[in-house]
C-alpha cells in the first residue's frame, strides 16, 4: 500500500456530472453502469453516494459476484442491480442468489431464457431481455423474436420487465453512421413486434454513453451511462464536436517527488540507459507498473503545476522518470505532490491519446497498491 501515492475521488464531481447528465436526459430513468469496481473508482462508495445523495436506484454490473458484493455491503439501501454479461443462471447457486437477493440477470442467450421460462421458481421473476441488433456480441438473435415471444406467451406471461439492445458504434455519429442507423431501425422493429403480439414491455433502453452525448435514444424509458459519469467523453476525438457532454474527471491521481537531479543531453537514465533528449532536470515519481502506471505511458506528457514534462526511459515497477527541459523548469522539491491527472478532461484526454489507450483502461488499470481517498 502506498502512503503518498493515491487516487483521490471527488464525490462532488460525480454529483456535478450527474446534474449534467440529467440536463440531457430530462425524462429518462438511469441505469448507472458500475462494473469493474465502478470503472476503478470504488463501487461500494460510488453506489452508496449515488443512492443516498443522487437518488439513483438502478445499477449495472458485469458479473453476479459484483452484484452480490453490493447487496452484501450495502444491505441497508434500496436499489436494483442488473447483471449484464456473466449471468450463469443455470448454476444452482447462482439461480438461488438471483431469486433470494433481488438481483436481475440480463438475458442475452436462448439457453438462459429457456431455463428461466421452464423453472417454476422464476415464474414471477422480471424478464430483462437483450437483443442483438448488429453489435454481434451478446444478445438474442433478432430473427428469433417471434419464437421468443411465442415461448414467453406459453408461460402465460403478458409482459416483460425490460427490453434492450447495445450499440456497437456510438463513439461515432449516431445520426449518420450506417451501423448506428441500422441498430436503431432493428430495435424499433423488435419493439413493434412485441407490441403487435400483445406482449408489453415495461421499460426499454438503447443509449449508452456515446448515444447519450449525442442526445440519441432518449425516447426510451432508460439510459445506461457508463464512462461519462466518471468524466471523459466516449466519442472518438474527431467527433467531439457532436457531443453535448461537458463533464469533469471525478478522480485525481497523485504521487510525490522521490528525488530530482540535473541532466545533460544524452545522459543515460534508468533501465536500458535511455538518453535524455536535452539538458534539464529529471524528477523521480513514486508510481510504476506495480501501481498500474504502465510502460505504455512512456513518452506521455505530465504537468507539475503548469509546467509540462515527459515520461522518459523505462517505467519501472515502483517509479518513473519525468523529464523537464532547461528552458521551462518547474520548482522541484523532494516530497512535492505530483499530480498525474486531475479533474481536467482536456489534459486527461491528451494523456490517453499520447499513450494510445482508452480512458476505461487507464481508470481500471490502477492496482490495489494505490489507495483510494474520497472527498
Amino acid at each position: 500500500m502506498r502512503f503518498r501515492s493515491r487516487q483521490v475521488i471527488s464525490l462532488k464531481a460525480l454529483e456535478e456530472n450527474y446534474k449534467k447528465l440529467r440536463s440531457i436526459c430530462v425524462n429518462n430513468k438511469v441505469i448507472f453502469m458500475v462494473k469493474a469496481n465502478a470503472y476503478g473508482h470504488g463501487v461500494v462508495q460510488v453506489v452508496r453516494h449515488s443512492v443516498e445523495k443522487l437518488g439513483i436506484t438502478e445499477f449495472g454490473c458485469a458479473s453476479l459476484g459484483e452484484a452480490l458484493q453490493l447487496r452484501e455491503e450495502l444491505y441497508d439501501l434500496e436499489f436494483e442491480i442488473y447483471v449484464f454479461s456473466d449471468v450463469q443462471v443455470e448454476l444452482r447457486e447462482c439461480s438461488e442468489i438471483y431469486l433470494n437477493r433481488r438481483i436481475i440477470p440480463v438475458i442475452s442467450n436462448r439457453e438462459d431464457l429457456d431455463f428461466i421460462l421452464a423453472n417454476r421458481d422464476f415464474e414471477n421473476f422480471p424478464l430483462f431481455i437483450k437483443f442483438n441488433t448488429g453489435m454481434n456480441r451478446l444478445g438474442l438473435d433478432m430473427e428469433s423474436v417471434d419464437d421468443v415471444i411465442k415461448s414467453i406467451k406459453l408461460t402465460g406471461r403478458k409482459s416483460i420487465y425490460h427490453l434492450m439492445t447495445h450499440l456497437s458504434s456510438s463513439s461515432m455519429p449516431v445520426s449518420k453512421n450506417k451501423r448506428n442507423l441500422l441498430q436503431f431501425e432493428n430495435f424499433e422493429k423488435i419493439k413493434n413486434t412485441f407490441k403487435s403480439s400483445g406482449i408489453e414491455y415495461e421499460y426499454s433502453s438503447i443509449s449508452n454513453s456515446g448515444a447519450i452525448e449525442q442526445g440519441a435514444g432518449l425516447e426510451e424509458t432508460h439510459v445506461r451511462p457508463g464512462l461519462i459519469m466518471y468524466g471523459p467523453s466516449s466519442l472518438l476525438p474527431q467527433y467531439s464536436h457532436l457531443s453535448r457532454w461537458k463533464g469533469e474527471i471525478i478522480s485525481k491521481l497523485e504521487t510525490y517527488v522521490i528525488s530530482f537531479f540535473d541532466v545533460t543531453k544524452g545522459q543515460p537514465i534508468g533501465y536500458g540507459a535511455t538518453p535524455c533528449p536535452s539538458n534539464g532536470k529529471v524528477a523521480i515519481i513514486a508510481l510504476g507498473y506495480g501501481d498500474g502506471f504502465t510502460t505504455r505511458y512512456i513518452g506521455t506528457h505530465l504537468y507539475h503545476g503548469e509546467v509540462r514534462g515527459q515520461v522518459v526511459g523505462r517505467v519501472n515497477m515502483d517509479m518513473a522518470q519525468v523529464f523537464f527541459p532547461e528552458d521551462e523548469l518547474p520548482d522541484l522539491k523532494v516530497g512535492d505532490t505530483f499530480t498525474v491527472w486531475d479533474h481536467s478532461v482536456d489534459k486527461f484526454s491528451e494523456f490517453c491519446r499520447e499513450a494510445k489507450i482508452i480512458p476505461y483502461e487507464v481508470f481500471i488499470g490502477l492496482t490495489q497498491r494505490v489507495p483510494k481517498r474520497y472527498s
